[in-house]
């Protein structure tokens, strides 16, 4: 097991970084395309609400922890107030795109997990 850990300002300008060290990570890992496309947009979806109202100065942290057949992303960001809600639409999104997911908020963070397997192909 290894980690990448990756900091960003809470801006939508830097959500591109976080989903290519995703995919490139994923790609290394053998993840076939659907679920590199599906690995990116469970990351954006999930960022997202951590920078939900929050000022671009903040920062966010990802955690990009890789196993043998999947991959782990953890992200954190100071919020005061915590308040990470995810909307519905966003969450069906990611109960059909990521293995499993987590969203939470504790006293002033917010951060989220993220769970993608490495589906073998059977051709």
């Amino acid at each position: 097991m290894s980690e990448v850990r990756v900091v960003i300002p809470a801006d939508v300008r830097f959500l591109r970084v976080a989903r290519l060290t995703a995919a490139g990570v994923a790609g290394d890992l053998g993840f076939g395309l659907q679920d590199l496309e599906d690995l990116r947009v469970a990351v954006d979806e999930l960022c997202a609400v951590l920078m939900d109202g929050v000022p671009a100065t903040v920062e966010i942290e990802l955690r990009y922890v890789i196993h043998e057949d999947s991959l782990e992303i953890h992200g954190h960001c100071p919020v005061p107030g915590g308040g990470a809600k995810l909307h519905p639409v966003a969450a069906e999104l990611l109960r059909m795109t990521a293995d499993s997911f987590g969203v939470s908020s504790d006293g002033d963070d917010r951060s989220f997990h993220l769970v993608k397997q490495r589906h073998d192909l059977t051709v």
